[in-house]
């Protein structure tokens, strides 16, 4: 096993080439870096030259494995043998492609023929979660492959289990569902994925504008932001073991009457013992005035709600789902003038309740925005609010061609969002005042308001309004 330095060190790697794609190293068993002629014609090629493997995510990585030629002639019978033993300590979860036995070192005769510029797969070494034992080492897989000329090709890549710090890796499941005013336990833990102790962490909790945390730990600090959402951060003091697995109780959280598509968001960071929680106070800082005091504590034997689908690049959540439902309400109006007139009119997106919620993905992708817009043919806008984007169409568009500006007049049709995030509380309006120019036309169709916050909506029918023109 061998040990990551603590400081990086630089890697060479001898006569580096590229083929589709693909980072391609020969060796020699020569010092010369010239493959002499019998090695050169055949060359193993792998996806990646080093595997990085995040200790607490459980899918697995893979790392293809291929030979390729690169003389005129083709090579036949190429027997490709993959050594991959060193990971037998790493994982108990590790596939190597011809490994009839099970001793992760895999012998794969018969491939071919291959041909000039043509890599041909071999398959691929696979590892799955790795030990928290082998946290902060690294291993290598030998390849070697031959041909019925004689001709030779070796590779080497290096699989690395880096040292991540603390991570989050016990949680309620990845969705969960409540009713209204329900509540839900919180379990939680993390592992300190490094060789060193931890003095102390900082434990985070992120919660959306429908969810409470049932207990106020007297050592966390509720802090909301302008989206309504509460971010809970606790200083909880070790110290903790490298390689050491810890449990906490969260107590539970708290489903207000109007939650609906909820999240939880979980993160813990090592900080000093001495260091405050909050750095430069902003004034929306509230400590925990209850009597309990978080605390991690070892983990069990057997522990319960381990999670393994989170990454240093994407930390654990949880999604909740509470039995709520939204009416999304959009009013239309009737514009009346002479020709060459200038009318205003207002259009509104309100939230008639019970649920409060952001839009979902799907409605966010629309571009419909939290109003849309659709301008009767009889009129031209001449004054649009800051916050609507304006089209050439009466639908969103993603060709360049057809978009005409934020704020900009003579569009025939208008995206308009909120000036702070996209949630919409029950009980909430939005407001957008447009200026219409009467045009001297026949063509009196009606127009259209609409909203984005359309998916499970109760009442559909009042999600759209007509815009009536009248020529007076």
């Amino acid at each position: 096993m061998n040990r990551i330095p603590r400081r990086p060190r630089s890697l060479t790697l001898v006569g580096t080439a590229l083929i589709v794609g693909a980072q391609l190293v020969t060796a020699s068993a020569a010092a010369d870096t010239r493959p002499d002629a019998t090695t050169r014609p055949l060359v193993v090629v792998v996806d990646s030259p080093t595997n990085e493997i995040q200790p607490q995510y459980g899918s697995g990585y893979s790392n293809g494995i291929w030979v390729s030629n690169v003389e005129r002639a083709d090579l036949t019978d190429v027997t490709v043998t993959v050594d991959a033993s060193a990971l037998k300590g790493v994982s108990d979860d590790v596939d190597v492609p011809c490994d009839a036995d099970g001793d992760l070192i895999g012998v794969c005769h018969g491939i071919g023929p291959v041909r000039k510029g043509v890599p041909v797969r071999v398959g691929a070494v696979r590892v799955g979660r790795p030990k928290t034992s082998t946290v902060g080492t690294f291993h290598q897989v030998r390849i070697t492959a031959t041909a019925g000329d004689g001709s030779r090709g070796m590779q080497r890549y290096t699989v690395t289990v880096p040292e991540t710090g603390p991570t989050f890796d016990r949680g309620t499941n990845a969705r969960e569902q409540l009713t209204p005013g329900g509540t839900l336990p919180l379990p939680g833990g993390f592992t300190n994925f490094t060789r060193a102790p931890l003095p102390a962490v900082r434990v985070e909790l992120t919660l959306s504008p429908g969810l409470s945390l049932t207990k106020r730990f007297r050592n966390c600090v509720w802090v909301s932001s302008e989206t309504r959402s509460t971010t809970v951060s606790c200083k909880v003091l070790g110290p903790f073991e490298p390689l050491a697995s810890y449990d906490l109780d969260l107590g539970a959280v708290r489903a207000d009457v109007h939650a609906m598509r909820e999240t939880i968001g979980y993160q813990v960071r090592s900080m000093p013992a001495d260091a405050r929680l909050v750095q430069i106070p902003l004034g929306n800082e509230r400590t925990g005035d209850g009597p309990d005091e978080l605390t991690a504590v070892p983990r069990s034997a057997a522990p319960t709600h381990i999670r393994t689908d989170g990454t240093v690049w994407q930390p654990l959540d949880t999604a909740v789902d509470v039995a709520n439902t939204a009416d999304f309400a959009v009013t239309g109006t009737t514009l009346r003038g002479r020709p060459g007139e200038v009318v205003r009119a207002e259009f509104t997106v309100r939230n008639l309740g019970p649920g409060s919620r952001n839009p979902t993905q799907k409605e966010e992708l629309s571009n419909y925005g939290q109003l849309w817009l659709s301008v009767p043919p009889g009129v031209t806008v001449v004054h649009a609010p800051p916050t609507c984007y304006g089209y050439r169409t009466n639908r969103p568009s993603a060709r360049y061609k057809d978009i005409v500006g934020l704020g900009k007049p003579k569009g025939r049709g208008y995206g308009c969002r909120g000036t702070i995030g996209q949630f919409l509380a029950v009980g909430n309006e939005l407001r957008y005042a447009f200026e219409f120019r009467i045009e001297a036309s026949r063509d009196l169709r009606p127009g259209s308001v609409t909203t984005m916050y359309r998916e499970d909506d109760p009442h559909p029918e009042n999600s759209t309004a007509r815009i009536e023109v009248e020529v007076r």
